[in-house]
């Protein structure tokens, strides 16, 4: 069995080096040890993984950890893996999957909101990846300041409020 000064088990083939770093790393930041968090990550992306969440785990940590030039260059790689179409078709799906609207509703919800707001409540409300994020965290993302988040945040559900009250307007019974 192969180890590494990390103390990371290699001896599984079938698995790339960076999945071992990225779990561990993943481990750590979850567990709010950001500076072995940190480590990890930089080791998975040196091995070659390109997953956008990597970036995003490795810019909180280094947001945590006091770097935010750093936090926020990792926040911009995260964003160019989002891209305006992806965020459509993932809130249509998860609004249609939580709710009863009508297929014409949802269609009307998501092109009712401009990119800024998708990616605010895509992040804000953990339709991306499953995990909930601060307004802080999203204006940090985004460059943006935390009251401006809450500010697109409000307009994008008043925008979701009207289009289920034209919804139950024009319902047909």
């Amino acid at each position: 069995m192969e180890k590494n000064n990390s103390n990371i088990d290699f001896s599984e083939k079938d698995e790339s080096p960076y999945l071992k770093y990225l779990k561990e790393g993943t481990k750590k930041f979850y567990e709010n040890d950001f500076s072995g968090s940190l480590k990890l990550l930089n080791m998975a992306i040196r091995l070659g993984c390109n997953d956008r969440y990597v970036f995003w785990r490795r810019g909180c940590a280094k947001s945590r950890l006091g770097d935010h030039k750093g936090a926020n260059s990792d926040f911009r790689q995260f964003g160019t893996h989002l891209e305006t179409e992806y965020m459509h078709k993932l809130l249509k799906d998860k609004v249609s999957e939580k709710s009863n609207f009508t297929d014409e509703c949802v269609d009307l919800i998501v092109c009712s909101l401009n990119s800024q707001e998708l990616k605010v409540i895509t992040n804000r409300f953990g339709l991306v990846d499953g995990i909930f994020r601060t307004q802080r965290e999203v204006g940090t993302f985004l460059g943006i300041t935390s009251q401006r988040v809450s500010q697109i945040e409000s307009k994008a559900i008043k925008k979701i409020r009207i289009a289920k009250s034209l919804e139950n307007l024009f319902e047909k019974k």
